[in-house]
Order: C-alpha cells, then structure tokens, then sequence
C-alpha cells in the first residue's frame, strides 16, 4: 500500500514534466514572436516608391521591372530561390547600356510578386512567365537568363514553349536536390510553418557567405533581403517550395532542352556553396556542347560577383 510520502514523490516528477512543458512552450512561442515578421500585407506596398509595376496574371499579381528602349530585343531575367528581382540590378544595367530592352520580375512567393496558396512547383513559375509575357504583349521569341533555381524555371519554360525563345543564358541552374531529413520535420503540420519563419528564413537571411565567395562584395544583402520577409505569406512560399524540390532531379528537362537547336551559355562558380560546382558537369552533359565560363573565387553569384566579366561576355553571347 503507498504511502502519503509515495504519492507525494510520485507528483514532483510529473509537475517538474509539467513545468518543463509550460517553460518549453513559452520559449517556443517567444521565438516565433521575434522572427514573426511578417507584419504587412501586400495591399501596403507604396508603390510610388518603386521602380517598377504590377499586373495581375492568372494566379495572381506579379511584381516587374521593364527596363531599356521600347525597340529593343528583349532579354528576361528569372531570378532563383530566395532573392528577388533586385539581384539582376548589375546585369540589367549592362543589358540596357547594350541596347536590350530588360524585363525583370519577382517570383511568386518572392519579393514584392503575390504568394498564392499553391505547392509552389515549377508549373507555377512556368505558368507566371507564360503569362506575363502575353501580358506584355513580346510577341517575337525572347533571350531568358536563368540563375540557380531560375535556371530550371527557363529549361521549363522553353521546353513547353520552344519557339518563345530565341537564346539561354544560365547561372549555376538548378539540375536536382538531394532529399534531407530536416525536411521531414519541415513537412509536420504547424511545426514546419514554426520552423520556417524561426530557422529557415533567418537562415537566409545570414546566409551570405554560403551565398558569395568575398561578403564585401554585397554589403547591403541585409537590408534588401529583409524587406521581402516583412510581407505576409514569405515563409510558408519558401517552405512550400523546400517541400515541393526536396528529392527533384530535372535531368530529363535538361537533356530535352539540349536536344533543341537553341544557342546556349552556361556561367558556375567554382567556389559555388550553394548549387556545388560539380553539378556542372551535369548540366553539361544534359545539355552538349555550349559555352561555358568557370570563374574562380566565385561563389553563387557570378553576375554580382564579378559584374564586368559576366555581363561583357552575356552580351557578347546575346549579339553573336
């Protein structure tokens, strides 16, 4: 039979579980209070202080840049995984200074472009520059860049609208990504969306130097990347596309892309941190013989990294 001191040492364990819950749950709800920033909606964007438009397409409003004389040919720039449309500014002013009239815009999802409710694949970002380009009424094929992820999106694009196209420019494309374990935790419901905004957009947001060999070449990544994150929906987009990549290979989107007779040119960092230089030799075999530069303390940004040798030999490619 217990004792009256039994039941008593029996309670202290379960009230210090108890407590260490209650503690835990304070500490948890602190966190996501503090990287919470998503504290403005779309709607209360002053749009006079921006540089570009917006246009509604079909799945939603999409932010954009047109840039250059009206009667030039047109070069579009898709950006890649989390960094918006700014991170063309270098290779958009070489562009325009070159004659090219430039269409720069933000993703869905991503910076200042809706975030629709979507699993956020790469028929979303297809269907966006599909119908933006209708919008804008380009009816003659136009030149795509393509950097990391965005480099996929072109290899989509063109092999569902070939004759869109006119030539290819890609910055360490995206050819596949490995599945990682942490992204099962990412996928629970309610954890995943408290881990986004606590652990993988601040990740993100330090990132640069997994992003650029030398960080004093971006020294205002922080305040631009920032910006983006202040706008409801950022993190669940960025989770939602962690989800729908995680375990991708577009190997066969390469290699019916290399089958087409479209001229085309590739740039990797051999320093790359992010999509590692290695998968250069994917690509390459996907996609056969075309030019290719290999830049040498180069991280994942070789057009911000190295602005005068990138950008001189994309318009060299683009006006042969």
């Amino acid at each position: 039979m217990k004792t009256i001191s039994d039941k008593v040492q029996n309670v202290k364990p379960v009230k210090f579980i108890a407590g260490s819950l209650v503690v835990l749950a304070i500490i948890m709800w602190a966190s996501y209070l503090y990287y919470d920033n998503e504290s403005l909606t779309l709607n209360e964007i002053n749009t006079k202080q921006l540089e570009g438009q917006f246009i509604n397409l079909t799945n939603g409003r999409t932010y954009y840049e047109l840039s250059g004389p009206e009667d030039g040919e047109v070069v579009v720039l898709v950006h890649g995984f989390s960094i918006p449309s700014y991170i063309w500014e270098p290779t958009k002013r070489s562009l325009v200074n070159a004659g090219y009239q430039v269409l720069a815009f933000d993703l869905f999802g991503r910076g200042y472009s809706d975030r629709p409710a979507s699993d956020y694949g790469m028929e979303l970002y297809v269907q966006q520059l599909a119908d933006l380009l209708i919008s804008l009424n380009f009816r003659a094929p136009v030149n795509l860049v393509g950097m990391s992820m965005g480099g996929a999106v072109v290899t989509h694009f063109t092999n569902r609208y070939p004759k869109k196209v006119n030539k290819i420019s890609l910055l360490a494309p995206l050819i596949e990504t490995p599945s990682r374990k942490v992204l099962t935790l990412l996928k629970a419901p309610l954890l995943g969306d408290y881990l986004a905004k606590v652990m993988v957009v601040p990740m993100l947001d330090n990132g640069l130097d997994r992003v650029v060999y030398d960080p004093l070449v971006f020294p205002d990544w922080h305040l631009k990347f920032t910006e983006q994150t202040l706008y409801e929906g950022f993190a669940r987009a960025i989770l939602k596309t962690a989800h729908y990549l995680d375990g991708k290979t577009f190997k066969s989107e390469y290699e019916e892309l290399g089958q087409r007779n479209i001229p085309m040119q590739l740039f990797w960092g051999r320093q790359d941190k992010t999509i590692p230089y290695t998968d250069s030799a994917k690509v390459l075999s996907a996609l056969g013989q075309i030019e290719f530069i290999a830049l040498d303390k180069t991280g994942h940004l070789p057009h911000y990294e190295h602005p005068g040798v990138v950008n001189a030999r994309l318009v060299a490619f683009l006006y042969k």
